[in-house]
């Protein structure tokens, strides 16, 4: 595991590594490293978070300087990081979306989807989790809006194509990074109710209240109310869900009475008229 001695020294390498291959003027690296603080170019914080970041670097070398596939540059006005062939989930998740975002605007909406699966795999939870930071909130919740994205169009896609168990698997999925989509829930609710799974519709209904009314002092609307109601009522069930029994076995429709080989079928009784 790499041992960071330097404060500073592992926050201005991730903040060089987001912005790799790019000319990072001191003045901008003091006020992200040190928000609020006054810049000088006596100052030696950003020097010492420099050198511990290159030191850190060389012992993870080995101690090879030709072999680092990662360097700190000095320039003119500021510092780059050099890391060619260097892999990153965040560059491969961008570059998912631009391509979904491309096949869209074809018309190619199974490419899109798969892009947008692509980017949905690829993202595994907050940016630099653990880290505080202006600059990493804003990331954070970059990268949060563009996850929305994706998982908002899968939603639809499988939606779309009538595939519950991927529509329920975004939806969960977008609550995990926003748990205040009140759509969702009602999407999670409809879907359950076509399955006849009320213990399901009522699971969601009653997180989507508590965390609306706990977290943001706000009632559910009218429309999650309605949607609630018609699913205990067993009005939202669809029709194949309504001949299966919860035990997952369906039922047997009532027989139908039949008539010997050969018999003759019972007379008709009429009655004279009055």
């Amino acid at each position: 595991m790499t041992s960071w001695h330097a404060g500073k020294a592992r926050q201005l390498f991730q903040y060089l590594l987001l912005n790799r291959g790019r000319i990072i003027r001191r003045e901008k690296l003091f006020e992200t490293l040190w928000p609020g603080g006054a810049w000088s170019r006596s100052s030696s914080s950003l020097k010492v978070a420099v050198h511990g970041l290159r030191r850190t670097l060389e012992r993870a070398a080995g101690g090879a300087p030709d072999l680092r596939p990662v360097e700190v540059v000095s320039r003119e006005h500021g510092y780059q990081l050099d890391a060619t062939g260097l892999w990153l989930d965040i560059d491969e998740f961008d570059r998912a979306l631009r391509a979904a975002h491309a096949a869209e605007a074809r018309g190619a909406r199974a490419e899109a989807t798969a892009c947008y699966r692509r980017a949905a795999r690829l993202y595994t939870g907050d940016f630099l989790a653990g880290e505080d930071g202006d600059w990493v909130d804003e990331q954070r919740a970059y990268y949060r809006t563009r996850a929305l994205h994706a998982l908002t169009c899968l939603r639809a896609d499988a939606l779309l194509r009538g595939d519950h168990a991927e529509a329920v698997d975004a939806c969960r999925r977008i609550l995990e990074i926003d748990p205040y989509q009140e759509e969702v829930y009602q999407t999670l609710m409809v879907l359950h109710a076509r399955r006849g799974e009320l213990g399901q519709v009522r699971s969601w209904h009653r997180m989507c209240v508590r965390r609306l009314q706990r977290d943001l002092n706000v009632p559910p609307a009218e429309t999650t109310r309605r949607i609630f109601i018609r699913a205990v009522r067993g009005e939202l069930r669809a029709p194949e869900a309504r001949t299966t029994r919860t035990d997952g076995a369906r039922r047997c429709p009532a027989p139908r009475s039949r008539r010997p080989p050969g018999a003759r079928p019972a007379p008709r009784i009429v009655r004279p008229r009055r």
